[in-house]
């Protein structure tokens, strides 16, 4: 088990208090107004560690990894044209998967609302 540095527990407060679905270099943007000298290695290194516990989600989208302090299995709607990333929650657990899987993230592409506005397809 990981000890709980001040960096880790920082890292994983920042990655909480959002809901932008950061890039790594976001967040160490982010956590340096809070501990000027972090590196960006001690940035991805904790984040790794943090998603291999479950403590945060890690996904890849459009070539990109990006970080969600909300570790609960849930669903991604992702903007094709724009890139933005918004949560989708489940109503309920209407979600039947075989005997052996387990959910830590669904993404579903498609065009978003202010996309669409702007006549987007």
């Amino acid at each position: 088990m990981k000890r709980n540095t001040k960096q880790r527990s920082t890292i994983l407060e920042n990655l909480k208090a959002r809901c932008d679905h950061p890039t790594a270099e976001m967040v160490y943007d982010s956590v340096r107004e809070e501990i000027p000298n972090i590196s960006l290695g001690t940035v991805y290194r904790n984040l790794r560690d943090l998603s291999d516990t479950g403590d945060i989600l890690a996904f890849e989208e459009n070539d990109t990894w990006h970080f969600d302090g909300t570790s609960e299995p849930h669903m991604h709607f992702c903007c094709r044209s724009c890139g933005s990333i918004d949560d989708l929650m489940l109503d309920g657990n209407n979600l039947l998967l075989r005997d052996g899987f387990e959910v830590k993230n669904i993404i579903v592409e498609g065009i978003c609302r202010d996309c669409q506005e702007k006549g987007i397809k």
